[in-house]
């Protein structure tokens, strides 16, 4: 009988986990804005119509991105994340101006997690993220 207040008090004592998850995203709380004020707006603008500080030394001016759903008819979700994982080249760039963010996201991604390979599925999360704010950037 001695031994269950014993084993009550020892488990007590035992450090408690601040995560549920050891193996959480580190980023599961980044968004689409966060990433599109990042990495987008530069060139794109903050407004997304293609007027960003960096546009006026590009060799191509970045495209207006809140009348996407206007020029294709429907807004381009999958035509967009191959421009932004690499998969397609960008028109206009010849070499390609535009970096490849889903390298780059994965590279992030792998840092974060102390020097292991990127989480594709968070690499396409984010990708996804992006996707979906310019998506609400539409003009209706």
């Amino acid at each position: 009988m001695r031994k269950l207040p014993l084993l009550a008090a020892f488990l007590f004592l035992l450090p408690v986990p601040l995560h549920a998850d050891d193996d959480a995203d580190p980023n599961a709380g980044v968004t689409g804005e966060h990433d599109f004020n990042m990495y987008c707006a530069s060139c794109h603008g903050e407004d997304a119509r293609g007027n960003g500080p960096k546009a006026f030394s590009l060799a191509k001016k970045p495209p207006d991105l809140t009348t996407l759903s206007q020029r294709y008819g429907a807004f381009p979700s999958d035509k967009l994340a191959r421009m932004i994982d690499g998969r397609d080249p960008v028109p206009g760039h010849g070499e390609r101006e535009m970096p490849v963010w889903g390298v780059w996201f994965k590279a992030e991604s792998a840092q974060e997690l102390g020097g292991a390979e990127g989480d594709e599925a968070s690499v396409q999360r984010r990708v996804d993220n992006l996707i979906g704010y310019i998506e609400g950037l539409q003009v209706k």
